[in-house]
């Protein structure tokens, strides 16, 4: 069998609702093979976020089921922190621990949960450092950065993991427009590379370039996706074609 054909991470019937009633999932499925790059666009409150945290189980699901690379998530026993290991995810906020270099940052994981010997982490963090053009931060504090420096640590950091997968929920949103492209252009690199990725973004720019799929949500649900062409160019979806509308 074709392993790219075979999904990576398979998403069943997930459903999620909150204390108050709330839906914020509603029956969505979702297949992401490997090599793909899928990016999920849609208003304000529509359930991609929570959609994105369900899949390595940071958000916790009423029905369905997520699996990644053959094991469910959500099913108790599961060895989470081994999970995680194959899954990473780069948040809205950079969340580097203030008090660590950017090179401890991305070498104090694969230690403490990959059990991995210091020298050969710092190897490869060093390289990753390279790879998002910021070798000569090694050393400097998250202070001591600019927002897209920080964010482009935080990548360093979940590829230190050496993931299957990366998930990166709005990486772009808590920067200023002028570190936007920098941020960009590491994730256009890492699609280049094969990495599967599901990207929550508002940057349309972005999905129609590296995108192989983009999926629209509206309301907890999936409501249309498709090849950036069709999805940009040609949507079969009329809530689709006024949200894109409203972004030109």
């Amino acid at each position: 069998m074709n392993e790219s054909a075979t999904p990576l991470i398979e998403v069943r019937g997930v459903e999620k609702r909150f204390g108050n009633g709330t839906r914020g999932l509603d029956a969505v499925s979702l297949s992401i093979r490997r090599g793909e790059v899928i990016c999920i666009i849609g208003p304000s409150g529509c359930g991609k976020s929570t959609l994105l945290r369900a899949l390595n189980a940071l958000a916790p699901v009423t029905a369905g089921e997520v699996w990644i690379e053959g094991v469910c998530v959500h099913r108790r026993g599961v060895d989470l922190d081994r999970l995680r290991a194959k899954v990473g995810m780069v948040f809205q906020q950079f969340n580097l621990f203030p008090h660590l270099t950017a090179l401890e940052n991305l070498m104090l994981a694969p230690m403490k949960v990959l059990r991995q010997a210091p020298s050969i982490v710092r190897t490869r963090a060093l390289d990753l450092l390279e790879q998002v053009g910021l070798a000569d931060k090694a050393h400097s504090r998250p202070a001591q950065l600019s927002g897209g420096q920080q964010q482009r640590v935080a990548i360093a950091r979940a590829l230190c993991m050496q993931p299957d997968v990366m998930l990166f929920d709005e990486p772009t949103s808590a920067l200023d427009p002028e570190m936007v492209g920098e941020v960009l252009e590491v994730m256009r690199a890492l699609a280049a590379n094969g990495m599967t990725m599901c990207v929550v973004t508002h940057e349309m720019a972005f999905a129609r370039a590296v995108a192989t799929r983009v999926v629209f949500m509206e309301a907890g649900r999936i409501v249309y996706e498709a090849a950036p062409p069709s999805f940009f160019d040609a949507p079969a979806n009329e809530r689709l074609r006024e949200f894109l509308s409203e972004r030109r």
